[in-house]
């Protein structure tokens, strides 16, 4: 098969294509002909050797959360999918991967039935990025319809999915992103709008209930004063600084919290009946072949874009 490996930690020159042997499902597992998947942070953090001590030094190594494909083949024990199968989700752990292949092998655990609605290059924008807004705003904020939501980064990659997210819960959305993304943001779902390079966010005069930072940049001492008594902020990057803050804020008063996001079957199919509903629509900023991997995390990694970059893996 197949795949896009990098071969050392480091830059985007680490990017090679490689024929690679085909995994065989082990038992629990679904071996997925893979169509499409789509690039997170996570994943060119673990190209850049930040997360080296759970991904380790084993080289090449395949990159890749999002997946989305066609089950090849069932593991011993697998029950709820057979050989047809059109399936999504993403790996748990930055340790694992394997997306960006022709061919890969998952946890049955962490697949789902795709959107039919979808196509595969759509339903692969989905996963991670949808159950990470969907798990911060719900476990983590506690959502509640009529609640004051902000959204950071409205229009990326989280914040997209965010945004539409909170309005199904029937929340009031504010999103903050940059001026020329004010008309997608509103597109999205947003009753409100703050253009950071025009004003500050943080000056607004507003307070909200739930304030997700799911672009990782504005830390909750910046945020506090823009809690309601008993609002929450949760953030994308769970540092130091964010867990003594939840250890500090206990469960009374402004808390912090922080998302870590598991794929799990029961979210993706909440995430697929509204995508099939039309509810929740992926932002695609751009598709690339497999053989253009390297221009594709050059394109995701340069802060400038809108909603997910997807990595077309078919290469029939």
């Amino acid at each position: 098969m197949k795949a896009a490996v990098i071969t050392k930690y480091g830059g985007l020159d680490a990017f090679r294509i490689q024929d690679r042997p085909e995994p065989r499902p082990r038992a629990g597992e679904l071996k997925v002909r893979m169509q499409a998947t789509s690039i997170n942070p996570i994943d060119f953090k673990v190209r850049k050797g930040y997360m080296f001590f759970l991904s380790g030094f084993r080289f090449p190594k395949i990159l890749g959360s999002d997946f989305c494909g066609i089950v090849e083949a069932c593991g011993e024990g697998v029950t709820g999918f057979a050989v047809g199968d059109e399936v999504y989700g993403f790996t748990n752990g930055a340790s694992q991967g394997g997306a960006s292949a022709e061919v890969m092998c998952c946890k049955a655990s962490v697949a789902s039935k795709k959107p039919a609605l979808l196509s595969f290059e759509e339903a692969a924008a989905v996963p991670l990025a949808a159950s990470t807004a969907y798990q911060a705003l719900t476990r983590e904020g506690g959502l509640k319809s009529g609640m004051k939501v902000l959204v950071i980064g409205a229009t990326g990659g989280v914040g997209h999915y965010a945004v539409q997210l909170a309005a199904i819960a029937g929340a009031h959305v504010t999103g903050v992103c940059r001026s020329s993304g004010v008309e997608t943001a509103k597109a999205l779902g947003c009753d409100a709008v703050i253009a950071y390079d025009r004003e500050d966010f943080r000056r607004s005069g507003q307070t909200f209930d739930v304030i997700f930072d799911a672009a990782g940049k504005s830390g909750f001492g910046e945020c506090r004063s823009l809690l309601n008594e008993q609002g929450t902020y949760v953030t994308t990057i769970p540092g130091p600084s964010v867990m003594l803050r939840r250890v500090l804020t206990g469960s009374k008063g402004r808390k912090a919290r922080f998302v870590m996001a598991n794929s799990n079957d029961t979210d993706l199919s909440l995430m697929r009946k509204w995508c099939d509903e039309g509810q929740l629509k992926p932002l695609i900023e751009a598709v690339f072949p497999l053989d253009e991997t390297r221009q594709a995390y050059e394109l995701a990694e340069s802060g400038k874009t809108r909603g997910k970059v997807v990595i077309r893996t078919s290469l029939a």
